[in-house]
């Protein structure tokens, strides 16, 4: 379940909760636990309502352009990225 949820996040999309939860079918409660352990296993990164995220500058962030409008939304840590494009070629083969 947490590399499904990393996979919705993969085309370097932020999200929020309700739209993951909605795609995975699974209660927005189970979503943000998910997010929670993934973000303190550093996997994801949180952008908070305030948009005060953890980097330094907002030039590589994937809601740049409208995040005076965001909610709680998740995307990919460099780690994330690495760890579901590693999954997706042992499942292709490569």
């Amino acid at each position: 379940m947490l590399h499904r949820f990393m996979t919705e996040l993969k085309e370097g999309i932020a999200r929020n909760l309700s739209d993951i939860a909605r795609s995975m079918d699974i209660s927005p409660a189970m979503a943000a636990r998910i997010a929670d352990d993934l973000t303190r296993m550093g996997y994801l990164e949180e952008i908070g309502p305030d948009c005060i995220p953890k980097r330094k500058s907002c030039a590589d962030c994937p809601t740049s352009s409208g995040c005076n409008e965001i909610e709680r939304t998740w995307f990919l840590t460099k780690k994330g990225r690495a760890a579901v494009s590693d999954r997706d070629k042992l499942l292709i083969g490569d």
